[in-house]
Parts: C-alpha cells; sequence; structure tokens
C-alpha cells in the first residue's frame, strides 16, 4: 500500500513538472526574446495609427517601436534611429503628456 502510495506521489510531482516547465512565459505577460526581429526604416508615417514604444528590459536590450497601421492593423517594427521615427516618437510623448 505504501509503494503505490509513493509511486502516485511520484507521478503527480513529474506532471506539475512537466505542465509547469512547458508553459509559455508570453501567456504570463512576459517575452522572453525582443519583439521586433527587422525594423521599418522607410517613411510610413502617414500610415500609423498608434504607437507603442518598449523600453530595453532583461529580454530584450533594445527599445522596441511598434507601430500600428491604419486599415490593416499590422504591426510593424520601427527604426528607433530613423530620423523620421524619433519624429514620430517625440509628436507621441507630446499627445500623451497631460
Amino acid at each position: 500500500m505504501n509503494s503505490k502510495i509513493v509511486y502516485l506521489s511520484i507521478i503527480v510531482l513529474l506532471a506539475c513538472l512537466t505542465i509547469s516547465e512547458g508553459m509559455n512565459l508570453r501567456g504570463l505577460g512576459v517575452d522572453p526574446r525582443c519583439r521586433c526581429i527587422e525594423t521599418e526604416s522607410r517613411r510610413i508615417g502617414k500610415l500609423i495609427a498608434s504607437v507603442e514604444i518598449f523600453p530595453p528590459s532583461p529580454h530584450c536590450k533594445d527599445t522596441e517601436i511598434i507601430a500600428t497601421l491604419k486599415g490593416t492593423m499590422q504591426e510593424i517594427c520601427l527604426d528607433p534611429t530613423a530620423p523620421w521615427v524619433k519624429k514620430v516618437i517625440e509628436k507621441f510623448l507630446a499627445n500623451k503628456a497631460p
């Protein structure tokens, strides 16, 4: 009887470990890597509906700027070093200020 309890406890423990290891960090609100693999440097300012700025984090050393396009709602990563992107960020931050 005791051996059955030990075996059952081991199986339950292994199942819990397997489930917790298999959990997706993104589902927990944590992105384990950079969101932007490629960035857009062409001028697309008039197509932008909204902009999100993600500062450097433990998961990504880069500042990431993600624009959502009008109409298609497609998300595009912008090149933070492009002069026109810097202007878009300034406008975005000016509109956010109380």
